[in-house]
């Protein structure tokens, strides 16, 4: 007896597939480009974007290579952190990003120093030594 194909269908998509299309997402947003500029730039639909994002649809090898590509991730990035979901780590959200894309709008190194050592202390996060991209 032939055991059944897993679809997404009829068991929902596979983890995998949802943490691609989180990381999609994610690269997206802090790109600061819209579902419909993917789609153009690749010549297809915002919706399979949306759909590529929410994991209902699997990214292709070739896909998955062009959306590195026009985003400047490497394409292990969409990959990076799968292991942490089985840890039950949380994913970023959505005011992580908003910070994120803020931060790097800073082009002063001093403002932006000062800025990482405040959020630090707020948080209190024990590092006080400069980083090496300080």
């Amino acid at each position: 007896m032939r055991r059944r194909r897993h679809t997404a269908k009829e068991h929902g998509p596979d983890p995998v597939d949802i943490h691609v299309g989180r990381q999609l997402r994610l690269a997206r947003e802090l790109a600061g480009s819209t579902q419909t500029d993917i789609g153009n730039e690749l010549g297809m639909s915002f919706q399979v974007v949306q759909k590529y994002e929410q994991g209902e649809i699997r990214v292709s090898a070739s896909r998955l290579f062009q959306l590195a590509a026009l985003l400047g991730r490497p394409v292990g990035y969409f990959f990076a952190g799968f292991e942490n979901i089985a840890a039950g780590r949380d994913q970023i959200e959505r005011n992580e990003i908003e910070l994120i894309r803020a931060f790097r709008l800073i082009r002063n190194p001093e403002i932006r120093l000062c800025l990482e050592r405040l959020l630090r202390e707020i948080g209190g996060g024990s590092r006080s030594e400069p980083t090496d991209h300080d």
